[in-house]
């Protein structure tokens, strides 16, 4: 009997043996990898509302949208910068994040688009949230001398392109949670999430974007605007730098040259008005000693090929009408009064060849 009980023994050991080694492989077993990882991120609808801009969704001029940027901006400062896009469709569209805690900045195009920034606006300090800019491209000096021979600048006096339309939405503070990842993709109730992930589910469903931005109109009424061949303007004391977050502007203020085009004479024929519109990116912030202030200047060339010398200079401060409502991109409205002498005749082709210019 002590051999056969030894000998049952060992049939058997090897059958328990491959029970075990099938029990510990079928424990093993491994889901599959969408089952590993739901939490790979969550899909968060996104809304965008244009209208308090003055850019167009449906434009393909340069007012209109190509593509819509969400810049997020990792807390863990260990990770890196992202942007995820909404291209085709510029008012809604869905977009997958990774899970963590961000802050994010909503503008239209993207830092890359340097083609379509290029001569016009930088950007800045892109990797930080608070410190993220976007700038107006410097007019160069040897363009400026040739567009505007009559200005003098002052001393120190930095001038400025005309910006593109921009415009930018911001978030503090975003999570993306595992919770919020499993009910974006289905595997689970939002039962079982806070309301607080319940609201960062819906946080980019009502994005109102802000213009940085703003439109400004200038109309100057002319007595005797028959007599002006080019009208050369300057505006003095705009902002430069704009941050994408916050919307604030610099204590930088530079100038913006341009000149008046378009006519409209009264029942005269001699009287009327001449106008032009621009983009800036507005005011300036006042502080401490610091006071904005902004002037125009005025270069009138007569049709005889004459330089208008005034008595006076041709100076409009039009600070109490620089007036903007940062909560809605609205026009500015200026507008300025100026007299010339009746001058007739004009400049010919020959007149022009002639011409010596001397820059100072």
């Amino acid at each position: 009997m002590k051999g056969r009980n030894k000998y049952v023994k060992a049939t058997w050991l090897p059958v328990i043996a491959l029970l075990m080694l099938l029990l510990a492989l079928n424990t093993c077993t491994r889901r599959p990898l969408e089952d590993d990882e739901p939490r790979q991120g969550a899909y968060l609808k996104v809304r965008i509302d244009w209208s308090k801009t003055s850019l167009d969704p449906l434009s393909n001029n340069n007012n209109g949208i190509h593509r819509v940027s969400l810049r997020f901006f990792p807390k863990d400062t260990r990770r890196e910068v992202f942007d995820r896009y909404l291209e085709g469709n510029v008012t809604e569209g869905t977009i997958l994040v990774p899970m963590g805690e961000y802050s994010v900045i909503v503008f239209n195009e993207s830092v890359d688009d340097l083609p379509w920034w290029n001569e016009a606006i930088t950007f800045t300090d892109v990797n930080s949230y608070n410190n993220f800019a976007a700038n107006i491209v410097p007019f160069a000096d040897v363009q400026r001398q040739q567009q505007f021979p009559f200005y003098k600048p002052g001393v120190g006096e930095r001038f400025i392109v005309e910006p593109l339309h921009l415009a930018s939405w911001s978030l503090d503070h975003f999570v993306v949670t595992e919770g919020m990842a499993l009910v974006s993709q289905g595997e689970q109730s939002t039962y079982y999430i806070s309301k607080e992930e319940n609201d960062m589910l819906k946080a980019f469903t009502n994005i109102v974007m802000r213009g940085l931005t703003h439109r400004v109109n200038l109309t100057a009424h002319v007595e005797n605007l028959a007599s002006m061949c080019t009208g050369y303007m300057a505006i003095q004391g705009l902002a430069s730098k704009v941050y994408m977050a916050s919307a604030e502007t610099v204590q930088n203020p530079a100038t913006y040259l341009f000149t008046l085009s378009g006519r409209q004479y009264d029942t005269s024929s001699k009287n009327g008005t001449t106008s032009n519109r621009f983009l800036t990116f507005g005011r300036i912030p006042s502080s401490g000693a610091f006071h904005e202030s902004y002037i125009i200047l005025a270069d009138i060339l007569l049709i005889n090929g004459d330089l208008l010398n005034p008595t006076t200079p041709l100076r409009f401060d039009v600070t109490n009408q620089f007036v903007l409502n940062y909560e809605t991109d609205i026009n500015i409205h200026l507008d300025i009064t100026f007299q010339l002498p009746y001058v007739e005749g004009g400049i010919g082709v020959d007149d022009w060849e002639d011409e010596v210019i001397t820059l100072e």
